[in-house]
């Protein structure tokens, strides 16, 4: 069986942001807007997704470490 690969959009990349301590924390401390700061991120935010969604790290992992 083959594994699909999860595709993450910007909405996707927002609500995340916006309920995850770690990522909210970080996107604050730019002071950027939040559709500026998920275009020059979008690789590390998809990486902190993934790593939650797959069981790799525990939910809030960049607050709370693990």
């Amino acid at each position: 069986m083959s594994k699909k690969r999860l595709t993450i959009n910007d909405a996707d990349r927002r609500q995340w942001i916006l309920n995850d301590e770690g990522l909210y924390l970080l996107w604050k401390d730019t002071r950027l807007g939040l559709p500026e700061y998920i275009k020059a991120n979008r690789e590390f935010i998809d990486e902190v997704i993934r790593n939650v969604l797959e069981g790799r790290k525990p939910a809030h992992y960049l607050r709370y470490g693990g």
